[in-house]
Order: structure tokens, then sequence, then C-alpha cells
């Protein structure tokens, strides 16, 4: 007979893990903060802790191009200084190997802050916000929403961003902002998230007039030919009357291409630019705008004086614990003004062309290039630009606008998505408006001039996003 034996063993088993503490939070929070959302964070600050003042700008530290910048030492609890590439570039392989990433204080910090600043009307973003807080799975699924919402919905109600960008921005996957863009699609207004007018209405029309296969392959198919009014070629197309055309046309006249227009218009909201590009001795240099944000020291007199007085061991604890946060929130603040130039003036140096010409040279570029050229992680990259605005001599631009992929030419040199558009509103500003070009004789004309490889469906989706309307509705008589 077989005797099984069940032995107990004990083994040490050694792992690493990425421990997300509350400076690395802060740091991460810090970076990512607009210039105004830095001024607000540091006047909370000087307001919780005793040992923090302000001090006169013939202190504040500066760096120009080329010169490395000192950083206040951080305070000496027995820890390491805190790198955040490195730290970032960690998170990035905790996130892809599936570890917990359920309470993430970055999208918590950030989350709050949007909520602050939705206004007491009754604006699109508001109720859309609303919606997002009862729909949402979890955390996670209210961040990326938040995200789109406050980030990629226009006035119109349509959907302007990109899903992949936000997915690195996030440190999600492009699948998750997916998924979370169709739940917002089945908000109200009905159509809001929409891409574009057709998808609208063909949201509007699943919604109130689900059997009426004709009138979504009227929108799918027709509606560049309603617009002209070619009411018997298409009735053709489709092997009805005319008579049943008109009848589809009435139902989409009750729909409205535009559902972010019931709602209240957005407060007007004033930019001011975190950085300001000159040009010096021919070369284009990026410096910070840092007027409004106070320069921070920690007060090391008031610490010394409290030391020296009768304190308790909680007492101790305090000033310790104030002294640390103190340290971490001058370092923190300084390595996201030099992160944040560095990046800048790499931007820079590649969109030369741009600054001296104008957007049609400006070249392609992605969060990796400038990730590499800098070397950070590209994570770093998106959270360093979100919500920066840099005055350049070509105007006032977000710095997530110099990020565009390109289009092959016949020379073989990629030319960016953002020249290829100026380009598109160029020829349309000087086209006969009796005889208005059509998408495809537009993708022609950058073909034979430019040596642009580009589609029809290109130029329209290029020319929606501008804003520039059809063929037919440019047509002057």
């Amino acid at each position: 007979m077989m005797r099984m034996e069940h032995r107990q063993t004990l083994a040490q088993k050694q792992t690493q893990q990425l421990m997300l503490t509350q400076k690395m939070q802060q740091a991460l929070h810090i970076l990512q903060l607009s210039g105004l959302e830095l001024e607000q964070y540091v006047q909370q600050e000087l307001e919780a802790n005793p040992f923090l003042e302000v001090t006169q700008k013939s202190e504040e530290l500066s760096e120009s191009p080329g010169e490395t910048q000192s950083v206040p030492e951080a305070p000496s609890f027995d820890e390491e200084p805190f790198d955040l590439d490195s730290f970032a570039d960690q998170w990035d392989i905790r996130r892809s190997e599936g570890r917990d990433l359920s309470f993430n204080r970055e999208l918590f910090d950030k989350r709050q802050y949007y909520v602050d600043s939705i206004t007491q009307g009754e604006s699109l973003r508001a109720h859309l916000l609303t919606q997002m807080r009862i729909a949402a799975e979890n955390d996670s699924v209210y961040a990326i929403g938040e995200r789109i919402i406050i980030g990629d919905i226009d006035h119109k109600g349509y959907f302007t961003g990109d899903p992949a960008a936000i997915a690195v921005e996030l440190e999600v996957s492009e699948g998750e902002v997916r998924h979370v863009l169709s739940l917002i699609k089945r908000f109200e207004p009905t159509g809001v998230g929409a891409s574009n007018t057709a998808e609208c209405l063909l949201l509007q029309i699943e919604a109130y007039h689900p059997e009426e296969e004709e009138l979504k392959i009227l929108v799918r198919d027709h509606l560049d030919a309603l617009l002209r009014r070619q009411i018997p070629q298409i009735a053709k197309a489709m092997k009805v009357k005319p008579e049943r055309i008109e009848e589809l046309r009435g139902m989409l006249a009750g729909l409205n291409p535009w559902p972010g227009h019931e709602f209240e218009s957005e407060p007007t909201q004033y930019v001011t630019p975190d950085l300001v590009v000159e040009k010096v001795d021919e070369r284009f240099i990026a410096r910070l705008v840092e007027d409004r944000i106070p320069v921070l020291r920690v007060n090391d007199l008031f610490h010394d004086e409290v030391r020296r007085g009768s304190v308790t061991q909680e007492e101790k604890e305090y000033i310790k614990q104030k002294m640390e946060s103190a340290n971490w929130l001058v370092r923190n603040i300084a390595q996201r003004q030099r992160t944040l130039l560095r990046v800048a003036q790499a931007i820079v140096e590649v969109q030369e062309a741009f600054m001296e010409k104008g957007v049609e040279h400006i070249r392609p570029l992605t969060l990796m290039d400038i990730a590499s050229i800098v070397g950070v992680h590209e994570s770093t990259i998106a959270r360093t630009t979100r919500g920066k605005y840099v005055q350049t001599p070509q105007g006032l631009f977000k710095l997530k606008y110099f990020f565009s992929h390109g289009l092959s030419t016949d020379n073989g040199v990629n030319q960016s998505t953002r020249s290829i558009q100026a380009l598109i509103k160029k020829i349309i500003d000087t086209e006969d408006k009796r005889k208005p070009l059509s998408d495809q004789q537009i993708a022609d004309m950058i073909q034979t001039q430019e040596g642009v490889h580009i589609a029809r469906r290109t130029v329209t989706k290029y020319r929606e996003a501008m804003g520039i309307l059809k063929t037919s509705m440019r047509r002057q008589y």
C-alpha cells in the first residue's frame, strides 16, 4: 500500500515592490500642474506649513540652456533622494505586469482639481460628469471619463482627442480609453462623444428611430449628397422614390447635429503662458514665466527657535514632518521647473522651422522623440506638457500642439499633420468661392504641390477638425 506523505516547508522569496510614497505622489502631481494650478497649490502649502516662506525674486533659481541648476538638498531622514524619471519607468513596468493600481493618488488629486474647477451652472461638462459618476464601474473608469470630458469634449459635444495620447497620459491601455468613450456616447444629450456630424446623427437615429434602416444608410453613405440637395441621385442609389428621401430628410431635421449647444457655454478662460520662446543670437531659446509663482524656501531660523524650546515628543514628530514636507516641496518645484524647461527647449530646437516661418513648417514629433532627446520616460513628457502653454514668435500654443504624426512625401521625408492642416486651410482660403474645391481636389493639389500622399477621407477628417464647412456649404452665388 502506497503511503502519501504531506510535508510543509518554509522558503524565503525575494520580490521587488514599488511603493508610491507621498513624496513620489507629490513630485508627479507637481510636474503635471499648469502655472495657475501650481500657484494655487503653493498658496495652499504656505497656509498649511509654518516652516515655508516666500523669498525675494532676487534669490530665485534660474537656469539657462546648457547650465545646470542647483536643487535644494533633500532632508536627511535616512532615505535616498527621489529620482522621478526612474520612478516613472518602474511605474510603467509595474502597470504592464498587471499589478494593483486600484488607487492612484495622482489621478485622485487630478479628479479633485477637475471637480473643483467645474462651474456651478449646468454646463455640458458638469452635466456629463454627473452621469459619469453614476455610470462608472470603478475609480479608474471615472478618472478616464473625467479626462475625456474635461479635456476633449468640445462645445458642440464632439470628442476631439486622441485615445492613444490619453492612454499614455493616464498610463492605461488604449482599449480602456475607448471603452470609456463608448460609455460616454450613451450619455445625454444623445450624440455626445461623436467624432463628427455623421456619427452624431447615427447615435441619435439609433436612439430615436432604431427601425429606420434607410435613415441610417442615408446618413452613413449619402450625407454629402443630401447637403447638396441631390435628391434624385440619392433616391436612385438607394432604390427608393424621391418622396421617401424627402421624408427621411424631414426626420433628420428633427435631430441635433451639435448636441452640446443645448447647454450653457463654459466661462471664458484666460490663458497665461508657462513659457516664452525668444530668438537670441540666431537661436530660439525657451524661458520660464515665473512671475506669478511664489519662490519658496524653508525657514531654518524659525525651525531652530522652535527646537530650542521645550517640546514634547509629539511636537518633535510634528516639526520633523513639516520640515520634511517643506524641503521636499521646494525640491519638487525646482525639479518641475527644470524638467519643464528642458522639455520645452528640446521641442523648440526640433521645431525651429516653425518658430521661424510658421505652422506650415512644423515637423512630425512624438512624445517618444522628445523623451529620447531629454533622456526621460515617455510618461514624464506627457505629464510635463499637460496643460502648459508657450508664447512663440508665431503665437500662443499648447505644448502638446507640437506633437503630431507625419505623412510620407515623394522625397521620403515625413511632413507633420499640423502643416498639412495649415496647407488645407490655405488652399480653401484662396479658392474660388463660386466653385469651391472638393476634398478629393484638395488631396490632389497637395500631392501635386507638396508631394504628400494624402487620401480624400484624410482631407475630410482634417477639414472637419478645423471647423471648415463642406464644399456645398462654402459655395457663394
